[in-house]
């Protein structure tokens, strides 16, 4: 077919990244180049899932080129993409801008993935499905926009939209998003390479942004509703930091919790009292409604963990 001569590139480094391309080529489309970082730019971001993709690459004979700058903006990175020829540039896995220089040499544009719990423009910016989760939202929808400069303020090409249950966390969150934007992507490849598809306008009401998140943003205020710190855990467990608390100077990353009884414990207990440990290394933490479960955790003296301790925030 004429439209998949097309030249396909990717910028991307992360599990998105490599199962968006994955699905494409299984579809028999061409990837010709992926952009991407290496170990030293992501770790020096904090690139949460970070994947060196340059293997899977290699595999299915797609040209690399590893920026030096994870914005674009270094003169190097410039010079080398301006000597490449991209006609559709995909943007899954990416969390940074693409420059308007790149966007204007694009001969059918650029288009990538911004989710939110509501239409956008509510929900711009970072983290969104993380700040889903925390917020207690029960929807994700997940939205392919041709973009533009601005954050995450292009036209829309197509929404999927997934539920998020009470069992839902960042990880499995993570794979519905990445299954909605799988099947976006097959829906619509074919439209974009023959640059006949319809944008439809962000509703016209004020934009909201979702402020970044960083790992010091899991600290658990004990005395906070059980739901609310159940949604704090789950939101921020793998493929990102975890939430954490802390029993005297020893730091504790809670990985799995879940609410656990409203009746057994005298409501006048301090929240953050660990209120039983079993055999199994699993407790429970008092919270400023009731009771949690912590299933799943690291520590490094386990001997920290124990009835009656109060954890803290240090």
């Amino acid at each position: 077919m004429e439209n998949r001569n097309k030249k396909i590139a990717f910028a991307g480094c992360k599990d998105t990244s490599l199962e968006c391309m994955t699905a494409l080529i299984e579809e028999g489309y061409k990837i010709d180049l992926l952009v991407t970082i290496d170990e030293k730019t992501a770790e020096k971001n904090k690139v949460a899932g970070y994947m060196n993709l340059q293997s899977f690459a290699d595999k299915n004979d797609i040209e690399v080129y590893i920026c030096n700058s994870y914005s674009l903006i270094s003169d190097e990175d410039k010079k080398a993409l301006n000597e490449k020829t991209i006609d559709l540039l995909l943007v899954i896995g990416w969390q940074r801008l693409i420059p308007e220089w790149l966007l204007q040499r694009l001969s059918i544009g650029s288009f990538g993935m911004h989710g939110s719990p509501r239409p956008l423009p509510y929900g711009r910016g970072r983290s969104p499905m993380n700040w889903s989760l925390i917020q207690g939202k029960d929807k994700f929808i997940t939205n392919l926009f041709k973009y533009n400069p601005g954050v995450d303020d292009g036209d829309i090409l197509a929404t999927e939209i997934f539920d998020i249950n009470i069992f839902d966390t960042a990880q499995t969150c993570h794979y519905k998003n990445t299954l909605s934007m799988i099947k976006i992507l097959k829906v619509n490849m074919d439209r974009i390479l023959e640059n006949k598809f319809t944008l439809k306008p962000q509703l016209d009401i004020p934009a909201t942004f979702f402020p970044k998140r960083t790992e010091k943003d899991g600290v658990i205020f004990w005395d906070k509703d059980t739901t609310e710190i159940y949604n704090l855990i789950r939101g921020v467990t793998y493929p990102f930091p975890g939430a954490f608390t802390f029993a005297g100077d020893e730091k504790i990353r809670i990985w799995k919790a879940h609410p656990f009884d409203t009746r057994l414990f005298n409501p006048d207990i301090r929240p953050g009292t660990i209120l039983n440990v079993f055999h199994n290394g699993n407790f429970i933490v008092k919270t400023g409604s009731d009771s949690l479960l912590i299933k799943e955790y690291e520590v490094y003296d386990k001997n920290m963990v124990k009835k009656d301790a109060v954890l803290n925030l240090k």
